[in-house]
């Protein structure tokens, strides 16, 4: 990977951290149930200390060793020259951008605060999605990009 490319996933993710941590701080000082959209979309201040629909509950540092290590893991596939190929790639910087500051966002949740701070609440008909936050959008988001442009990356490199 080259200079450039680290350079650019490095500004993304601090940029994706600062937001999330920004809005951590915000929800933690102001919100305690706010209905945006009654029924469908609110904002509730939720003190997480699990992983996605509340696994692993209570087992901290576990979660903190397989986050780390999860960065590790991403760091080695993002030098890897078969997955990068040592070019600049704009798809590529914001996936592993995004990806990585929402990581670090919940990491740092769970090493400094003890747990992560989940607060968008969704309903959809009548389901009830569980809490979640913005460094998990941006995770979600990096996962999918990953996805997506693993499966049509030969049609990206003909248009380019």
């Amino acid at each position: 990977m080259g200079d450039r490319m680290k350079k650019k996933i490095t500004i993304i993710s601090f940029l994706a951290f600062l937001i999330d941590q920004i809005v951590k701080v915000l929800m933690l000082k102001y919100i305690t149930i706010v209905n945006l959209i009654p029924g469908f979309l609110s904002f509730m201040v939720v003190k997480n200390k699990g992983v996605a629909f509340s696994m692993f509950w209570g087992n901290r540092w576990f979660i903190i060793i397989f986050s780390i290590f999860l960065v590790l893991a991403l760091i080695w596939f993002l030098n890897n020259e078969y997955i990068c190929k040592k070019e600049d790639n704009f798809i590529k910087n914001i996936e592993y951008g995004i990806l990585f500051g929402g990581i670090f966002g919940n990491l740092f949740d769970r090493i400094i605060r003890g747990y992560v701070v989940d607060y968008i609440s969704l309903n959809f008909f009548g389901y009830s999605f569980p809490i979640f936050n913005l460094a998990d959008i941006f995770i979600t988001f990096g996962v999918l990009i990953m996805l997506f442009y693993s499966l049509f990356e030969e049609s990206f490199k003909k248009n380019k």
